[in-house]
């Protein structure tokens, strides 16, 4: 039969075991076949063909009929896989939908990640954009100390930001900022008599998260927690309301 693999795949998605399957592809070719043929033509023995038998009669897969004294066996239509189909993507689906809830509510509950290496540092930046959803905001708090453009910001960082129109703010220290430029709106500076972020210190603020990102060591640390991220948000925007 042409596409076998194809239709042994598709028969194990509606749930049906691999014995199932080859006696009722073999039932497709071989309407009102009786068990002993069922089991000559797929190399099963008697008794894994009785119980595929049963199991596609639950299924409502298997049509019984009479042939004198004997009962043989016929494919029921591929009809009835589409409905055990979309049953199974039902349940599919009732299942994600409630895994969701179990993260949602698991959200209650930080976890608090460590990473080294540069790369652990591209993808701390590369999380930010690439999770972002288009017109979304992100806060950091910027140390240009010790920091590399080249090696940590990744190469589409700019593009995919720009593309999705992300808003940022930044506080940085008045150390970081070359003399006499020009500063965009988005970027407020601590007055130098406090001395900040000159320790290679980058923090990260987007969605639920809270990333830490130490350049003198390589080292992210990402604190995920929905009410920790949010009060972190509040005090940067207070922070920033007052420069």
């Amino acid at each position: 039969m042409k596409n076998t693999d194809i239709y042994t795949k598709t028969l194990s998605a509606v749930g049906l075991k691999p014995d199932a399957i080859s006696v009722y592809l073999y039932l497709l070719r071989n309407p009102n076949s009786l068990p002993t043929d069922i089991a000559k033509g797929t190399d099963l023995y008697r008794t894994q063909v009785y119980k595929a038998l049963q199991e596609l009669k639950e299924k409502k897969l298997v049509l019984l009929s009479s042939h004198g004294k004997r009962i043989v066996y016929s494919a029921d239509s591929p009809t009835r896989l589409e409905q055990l189909f979309h049953s199974v993507e039902q349940t599919f689906l009732d299942s994600i939908e409630d895994m969701h809830k179990e993260y949602d509510s698991g959200g209650s509950k930080p976890t608090v990640s460590i990473q080294g290496g540069e790369e652990a540092v591209r993808g701390a930046y590369s999380d930010v954009v690439h999770s972002l959803k288009k017109g979304e905001v992100y806060y950091r708090y910027s140390s240009i100390k010790h920091f590399k453009r080249s090696t940590y910001v990744p190469k589409d960082y700019e593009t995919v930001r720009d593309r999705k129109g992300l808003e940022r703010y930044i506080i940085t220290g008045a150390k970081n900022v070359p003399h006499k430029k020009r500063l965009g709106r988005s970027v407020k500076v601590v007055p130098p008599e406090y001395d900040l972020f000159q320790d290679g210190i980058n923090v990260l603020i987007y969605q639920d998260k809270v990333v830490v990102i130490d350049y003198v060591s390589n080292t992210t640390i990402t604190i995920k927690h929905k009410v920790y991220a949010e009060f972190q948000k509040k005090l940067f925007k207070l922070l920033y309301s007052k420069l």
